[in-house]
């Protein structure tokens, strides 16, 4: 018989963001909570989540969480706010090569999520 369950995933969180280290506005308020953070979302339903990657550095960070519970996934990639940082980097070839490593190792990981958007300009 078909269970009726219904799953709760989240597909967008920014787990990568201070407020779960405590800090805000580069202040130290109180300390990480993202374990109890993720208790209380596993208490409330929450089947998965995907931590957003938004930047090459928040990606490899939310690779890092994402390995550290098996119900959590990950995106990397750049959002479009920031895609300046592939000129910023001074080498954005090699700024995306690193995004494209990184991507193919959360993949071979079975942590990266695979979302494809096509931009036109």
């Amino acid at each position: 018989m078909a269970s009726n369950t219904v799953k709760l995933i989240d597909i967008a969180v920014n787990f990568t963001d201070g407020m779960f280290k405590g800090i805000y506005h580069g202040k130290q308020c109180h300390s990480a909570d993202l374990p109890s953070v993720l208790a209380r979302a596993w208490a409330a339903g929450v089947d998965r989540i995907i931590v957003t990657g938004g930047s090459l550095k928040e990606s490899r960070e939310a690779l890092e969480i994402a390995e550290t519970d098996g119900r959590l996934f990950c995106t990397v990639g750049v959002h479009p706010t920031r895609c300046g940082e592939f000129e910023e980097s001074g080498d954005p070839e090699g700024h995306f090569q690193a995004l494209l490593a990184l991507a193919k190792e959360g993949i071979e990981k079975g942590k990266v999520c695979i979302w494809i958007i096509w931009l036109l300009v």
